[in-house]
């Protein structure tokens, strides 16, 4: 059993921004997402490179941003998942659009819902899947940043990346961390 989290804050006025991406990726993964908890979630089962099948949740929590982990948390002890079968899907700052890496534990770099993982969890363990999103004009500028929208020649980019990220999403539920780090955190999506 594994969980993919996507980050992001529910509302329409927020599905579009950069703050978002996590959502944007579990919605290209699972549909039919259902209430349960402090989240919306949908069973998905991936078949692995023996053929075997895996199961796991995908979870877009209904609290916001910043306090994911009060979604998170129940659902991991429930269904019993350890800290590194849980994927966290979030945007990141410190890479430019067009590039994703996956990590796991860790700093939390201030990202609070990272924060609100490790507070809920008890641990840094689990894994991240990071989406660049790229650096705001200025430090002061953060909050206004991640809650607006791409620039227009940025969507493509966006959407390759959005793609991508849910093969390499479910390459981690299937193979595990390093086999997706090394197919995945190299590439420049924005160059091809």
């Amino acid at each position: 059993m594994f969980l993919i989290v996507g980050q992001g804050n529910p509302g329409l006025q927020y599905a579009r921004t950069k703050h978002n991406v996590g959502f944007w990726v579990l919605d290209r993964l699972g549909s039919d997402f259902r209430p349960k908890g402090h989240a919306l979630v949908t069973e998905i089962k991936l078949q692995g490179p023996s053929g075997e099948w895996v199961s796991g949740l995908l979870v877009k929590p209904t609290t916001f941003y910043n306090a994911t982990g009060e979604a998170v948390a129940p659902l991991a002890r429930y269904y019993r998942v350890p800290p590194e079968r849980i994927l966290v899907v979030h945007d990141e700052l410190d890479l430019p659009p067009g590039r994703l890496r996956f990590k796991a534990g860790g700093s939390n770099a201030g990202n609070y819902g990272l924060e609100s993982i490790t507070a809920h969890l008890g641990t840094r363990d689990f894994h991240r899947l990071r989406i660049g999103i790229g650096k705001p004009p200025s430090p002061e500028a953060g909050a206004g940043w991640v809650l607006s929208g791409f620039h227009p020649e940025v969507v493509p980019i966006m959407d390759k990346v959005i793609s991508t990220a849910a093969e390499a999403a479910k390459l981690w539920a299937t193979e595990g961390l390093e086999a997706a780090q090394k197919k995945y955190n190299g590439l420049k999506l924005d160059l091809a």
